[in-house]
C-alpha cells in the first residue's frame, strides 16, 4: 500500500534531530528499494559537518509523504552515510529507476560521484504507516 503512494509523490518532508535534540526538517527525494524483507532508501545529501555531527548523535529519520488528495505515508528508520567506496554504486542505484522515482544525481553534482560534496544517506525502515485518503492506515514494522 505504501509503495504506490511514495512512488507517486516522491518528495518527502524529512526530519532528523540536531545535536540539541531539536527537530530539523527539509524536503528530500528518497529513492526507495522494496526488494527483500525491509524497505531501504538512498537519499542524495551534501556531507556537511553539521549533518555528519547530527546523524552521528542520532541516526533516526522520519520521511513523510502527503498529497492534495490526502494520501499519506510516514516512514521511520535509521540512517547512515554511504561509505566513499560505495558512493558510485549509490549513484547508479538512484539513477536506475525511471523518473520520477529515480533521478540523475548529475543535476546536483555535475562532476559525478567523485565530487567532494557528493554524498548519499542509506535509510533502513523499521516502521511504515500508509494512510490512503478516507481509509484506515496500514501499518508495517520490522
Amino acid at each position: 500500500m505504501a509503495r504506490p503512494i511514495v512512488e507517486r509523490i516522491v518528495w518527502a518532508t524529512v526530519a532528523t534531530a540536531g545535536a540539541d535534540g531539536e527537530p530539523r526538517t527539509r524536503i528530500m527525494h528518497p529513492v526507495w528499494f522494496w526488494e527483500g524483507e525491509v524497505p531501504t532508501a538512498l537519499i542524495s545529501a551534501r556531507r556537511t559537518p553539521v549533518k555528519v555531527s547530527h546523524l552521528e548523535q542520532n541516526p533516526s529519520i522520519s520521511c513523510y509523504y502527503w498529497d492534495p488528495a490526502h494520501d499519506t505515508v510516514a516512514v521511520e528508520g535509521r540512517t547512515s552515510w554511504v561509505p566513499p567506496e560505495r558512493v558510485a554504486d549509490a549513484w547508479e542505484r538512484v539513477a536506475a529507476p525511471e523518473p520520477p522515482v529515480g533521478f540523475d544525481p548529475a543535476m546536483i553534482w555535475p562532476d559525478g560521484p567523485t565530487d567532494p560534496g557528493c554524498g548519499f544517506l542509506e535509510v533502513v525502515a523499521h516502521r511504515i504507516l500508509a494512510t490512503p485518503a478516507a481509509r484506515e492506515g496500514l501499518l508495517w514494522s520490522a
